[in-house]
């Protein structure tokens, strides 16, 4: 007993002096000794001990470094991951709540514990965090899965598993699945705590569609089913958020009041998360009322509970909107430095919270979410000269840029972190391109919809099991971002369309960062005209009146592109909205602006920081996937043939034929350092996501399942820039899944393209790549070059505009085809012929 004792006062003392370090700074060592703990003492602390970790879980948990041998062993160790888990979750802490449920998940099914209920303890509770985290595609399928699993003669558990599903649905959007749901359930039960629960959730359905009597009529009867009962616990809880939607629906501070005195009664040293949710209540309550003083000090009550770790980003929506709740009272108040302050901390908060989500759909919804943050933000700058100082522009550009390409950067860390993953995880990957495979080639809609299921149930099990809340990089600095705004060699354009249709622009002005509103909401449908004049099928337009094209162009171009500088060559451009698929380089002064800059595009200037695969580099070949011929009513492509003959004729390049194009010849190709080249068609669709058409389709959802390393991707075929827009995204493009592959620089086409004109530009633009190691002025090189050779027909912008590079201009050197071998045999063919040639000669004389 002794020997117990002071192992576990020894134990504490370790944890003691963990939980004093900074609880942001990762440990880069740890110590590989034999724990000081027995699994049952490990199962008692993360049990009944939560303040020994809940400070820092992944320390504490190194820190202890237990090793399970045995099933014993597995088993408590698998219990006291659930008992961390579940903790985590009760002092409000949902990332590192999720992170440890889905350590036990992985650990259960890795080493087979028999003797613990994993939808019970485990897929249950995880589901529910993730409608905290709002990753609710993820949580609907969970649930859905599980209740094929439970009985519905299971009441409580089934019950719970009901309600939960309702809320994924309506914080997905489908507030109208979650009332037949709960309608259709409801009907059914007698008088209880469940029906209660039920009928408060069924109250937030009807409010999300607006619908404010059948919304009350609901809550008010779920009160009423709660107080007919003694409440304690989880019940306790319900009953308070009852009271809570009560008061957000009736405006009443008396029932929200009443919610915090139970939960502080009651769960005086848990519960964090429930008690912010109703200051948050009672905060917006009073803002409405114009209390200003009273809603800022229960703002600030609702980002306290979320201190208990006392760190300054915490990875939940309830916490940012704290966060934008004091910034909105500091605004009313006229505080105007404190309103900025508080708006970036809430951006960046958000920006790391939305990291967690893995559900394209629910990223999208929460960038829409994010741009009425953004909106408030730059209003607030626009009305109030006094803060418009380089410090707050930086501020804008800042938060500007972490509202976009969010999705984007998710998918880079996720894609990053598949590269260093075990064979398991691996080899569902292939399995879920593979299915991608059959997806894509078959045209049966009841095959289709077989394969998508099989596919959906694959991707969720994958996802639970990539440990991604364990590798999420989602920690930006803000320093280091505007670092490379200080450049003189460099001009950099932010792009940011407001919801009235008006345009704000941050660009680098010597070495300070200026601001300009364009307040005419005309430009941008203006812009979509011109695109579509001059760039899209034909380039009649241009060509029946182009004095026409150079006023228009000359107009964009003094609009988006503002004090530009004749001795910045390199142009980076952040876009957004319709700016995606303008040729910023056909527009127009006193010439092209090819004539003197090199162009870049990017999704956010926030990938030259979460792109990671740019080191300079020098490919030794080029990988070569390609088509010509195609069966109607597709053309065959003429130029494909001659391109792969110059590829080949001229550097090493490894030509994969399409009869030798197969899953292991591509995922090879991609799998190398090589320069990837794919000259084929590009089919777009309303519908189905759009692909490459070579021997057989690659979609962007199989590219996506790719390991690919390559420095640069040409993509010689039409209409790879091009996709259904996305909100604060770009486009779903062939292009666009490159860069999320980690790839840093992409050359792809908004438009058909001449084949004769490409054939040009693609091989000048590895000339030059050749002299100057950089796609980004290649391209440009070989543009200006065509036009300086061009007949006047052909520099018809529509020709070699549609062509463009995106990436983070990184370095990317080419080497020569060798031809060193044919030399050195034609140079001893040629000595043996004068040498017999002599030797003939000779003996003639002699004879």
């Amino acid at each position: 007993m002794r020997n117990k004792l002071f192992k576990l006062l020894s134990y504490i003392l370790i944890t003691f002096c963990w939980s004093c370090q900074n609880p942001e700074k990762e440990d880069s060592t740890i110590p590989a000794e034999k724990s000081m703990l027995s699994f049952d003492e490990f199962e008692e602390i993360a049990e009944n001990q939560p303040q020994q970790y809940i400070a820092n879980p992944d320390s504490f948990i190194r820190a202890i470094n237990l090793q399970p041998k045995n099933d014993f062993e597995n088993e408590s160790y698998a219990y006291g991951l659930v008992f961390m888990a579940y903790n985590l979750r009760e002092q409000g802490n949902i990332f590192h709540s999720i992170q440890f449920y889905e350590k036990a998940l992985n650990f259960a099914k890795e080493k087979n514990v028999e003797d613990i209920d994993i939808s019970l303890y485990i897929l249950k509770p995880l589901a529910a965090l993730y409608i905290h985290v709002d990753d609710n595609k993820k949580a609907i399928t969970l649930i859905e899965d599980l209740l094929q699993t439970i009985s519905p003669k299971e009441d409580a558990q089934h019950l719970g598993l009901i309600n939960n599903l309702a809320n994924a649905y309506i914080y997905n959007g489908e507030s109208q699945k979650a009332i037949q749901l709960l309608a259709n359930k409801i009907n059914t039960l007698p008088t209880s705590l469940s029906k209660a629960l039920l009928l408060n959730t069924l109250s937030t359905a009807y409010e999300m569609e607006n619908d404010q009597a059948s919304s009350s009529k609901y809550n008010q009867s779920a009160i009423a089913e709660f107080e007919k009962y003694q409440l304690q616990g989880d019940t306790l809880i319900w009953y308070a958020s009852a009271l809570t939607q009560y008061a957000t629906l009736n405006k009443s501070q008396k029932e929200v009041e009443k919610a915090l005195n139970i939960l502080h009664q009651s769960f005086p040293h848990s519960q964090f998360r429930n008690k912010a949710n109703a200051y948050l209540t009672l905060a917006d309550i009073e803002l409405n009322h114009n209390n200003l003083d009273s809603a800022h000090k229960y703002y600030k009550a609702a980002y306290q509970n979320f201190q208990q770790e006392k760190k300054k980003y915490v990875l939940d929506y309830k916490y940012t909107y704290a966060l934008l709740g004091l910034g909105r009272t500091s605004h009313k108040e006229n505080k105007i430095d404190s309103a900025i302050y508080y708006y970036e901390w809430a951006i960046e908060n958000d920006f790391r919270t939305q990291q967690l989500i893995t559900s394209e759909r629910d990223q999208l919804r929460n960038n829409i979410w994010n741009k009425k943050i953004l909106e408030e933000l730059i209003q607030l700058y626009i009305e109030n000269p006094e803060i418009q100082t380089q410090s707050n522009r930086e501020t804008l550009l800042w938060c500007i840029e972490l509202s976009k390409a969010r999705l984007l950067i998710n998918e880079i860390n996720r894609s990053e972190n598949w590269s260093s993953a075990d064979q398991k995880i691996k080899d569902a990957i292939q399995e879920i391109r593979r299915l991608y495979v059959k997806y894509d080639a078959t045209d049966a809609a009841q095959e289709k919809k077989s394969i998508a299921d099989q596919i959906g149930k694959l991707k969720t099990e994958f996802q639970l099991a990539e440990n991604y809340f364990e590798n999420v990089n989602f920690n930006p600095s803000k320093s280091s971002f505007l670092e490379k705004f200080q450049s003189k060699k460099e001009a950099y354009y932010s792009y940011y369309i407001h919801q009235d249709r008006s345009m704000s622009i941050v660009y680098a002005k010597a070495d300070q960062l200026a601001f300009q509103k364009i307040e005419d909401k005309n430009l941008v449908d203006s812009l979509i005209h011109f695109k579509s004049n001059y760039f899209s099928s034909s380039p009649n337009s241009f060509n029946s009146n182009p004095e026409k094209y150079y006023k228009e162009a000359r107009y964009f171009y003094h609009n988006l592109l503002p004090e530009l500088s004749s001795e910045k060559q390199n142009i980076f451009l952040s876009l957004d909205g319709e700016l995606y698929g303008l040729p910023f380089d056909a527009l127009y002064d006193k010439e092209y602006l090819i004539q003197s800059y090199n162009f870049a595009y990017l999704n956010s200037f926030l990938l030259f920081d979460f792109i990671t695969n740019k080191a300079p580099t020098t490919s030794k070949e080029i990988s070569l996937l390609y088509r010509s011929e195609f069966p109607k009513p597709l053309p065959h492509l003429a130029f494909v043939n001659q391109e792969v003959a110059n590829l080949t004729a001229r550097y090493k390049t490894l030509a994969i034929s399409p009869e030798h194009q197969n899953d292991s010849t591509i995922r090879e190709a991609f799998s190398v350092t090589n320069i990837i080249h794919i000259a084929a068609h590009t089919i777009l669709d309303s519908i189905e996501a759009p692909y490459l058409y070579l021997h057989q389709a690659i979609s962007t959802n199989q590219l996506r399942f790719f390991e690919i390393k390559t420095p640069l991707v040409f993509l010689s075929a039409c209409n790879t820039g091009s996709g259904v827009a996305l909100p604060s995204e770009g486009t779903e493009s062939i292009q666009r899944v490159f860069l999320s592959k980690n790839v840093p620089s992409v050359i792809s086409t908004y438009w058909f393209a001449n084949d004769e004109v490409m054939l040009q530009l693609t091989s000048g633009f590895y000339e030059e790549l050749q002299n100057s190691e950089s796609p980004m002025l290649a391209l440009a090189q070989a543009k200006r070059k065509f036009l300086n050779q061009a007949s006047i027909l052909q520099q018809n912008p529509w020709y070699w505009a549609n062509i463009n590079y995106t990436g983070i201009g990184n370095e990317v050197g080419l080497k020569k085809s060798s031809n060193l071998l044919f030399i050195l045999i034609g140079s001893v063919l040629l000595a043996l012929i004068v040498y017999l040639t002599r030797k003939i000669y000779l003996g003639r004389i002699k004879n």
